[in-house]
């Protein structure tokens, strides 16, 4: 008798503990009113409200902003989103477990959404997962559609390229990516991936309560 108070004593702290878990935010769509809001009137607010869900032919991973760090890159970033510039484009350069980008339409490294913007530099720390916008080496102000991803620590300061985001789940997947051999700095493109990895779609979310 002794020993089955025992087992539902312990099977009512199990439940109980499952009651009290934190449960992890899921996404959903992001609200209308807010994707047909002028994204000149986007305010950070706004923007911090926002998610990207980036899938891939290697999995999904999701992007959350740091907009009253880089403003611009964010709204930059999240216009295109909108506008399906990156559906179809895949990552061109994979600095193997160290760092991946994507978003060129010509794939070299060269390409850009039609314009460039001048970079906002920040103290953002360039951690693992950490997303920030890509440029040619030394020509900060050639910033348009590339973005990269670390898969690694870096010691790289934050005045060098600008962050404006962090992957907030799907690290596995950047990892899987990051793994993908490469033709190294004397490729052309330098860098040139083994396996072409497409994004798939880019979807803005937000989270539900």
């Amino acid at each position: 008798m002794k020993k089955n108070w025992i087992i539902i004593f312990a099977l009512a702290l199990l439940i109980m503990g499952s009651c009290h878990k934190t449960r992890e935010p899921e996404l959903k769509p992001a609200p209308e009113d807010l994707l047909l809001k002028p994204l000149d009137q986007f305010t950070v607010a706004d923007m911090k409200k926002l998610r990207v869900l980036v899938e891939t032919d290697y999995g999904s991973f999701v992007i959350g902003f740091y907009p009253e760090k880089a403003p611009m890159m964010v709204k930059n970033f999240i216009k295109l989103v909108q506008q399906g510039f990156y559906e179809g484009l895949y990552f061109h350069m994979v600095v193997p477990r160290y760092m991946v980008i994507a978003g060129d339409p010509k794939g070299d490294g060269s390409g850009g959404p039609g314009y460039w913007l001048k970079p906002q530099f920040n103290d953002l720390p360039h951690v693992r997962g950490a997303v920030g916008m890509s440029h040619p080496p030394f020509n900060p102000e050639q910033i348009g559609s590339q973005f990269y991803v670390m898969v690694d620590e870096t010691n790289r300061q934050t005045n060098t390229y600008p962050v404006f985001g962090y992957v907030e789940k799907g690290m596995q997947v950047l990892d899987r990516i990051g793994d993908i051999p490469s033709g190294g700095i004397q490729s052309k493109p330098p860098w040139k991936p083994a396996v072409r990895v497409t994004i798939q779609r880019m979807r803005l979310m937000e989270e539900s309560e």
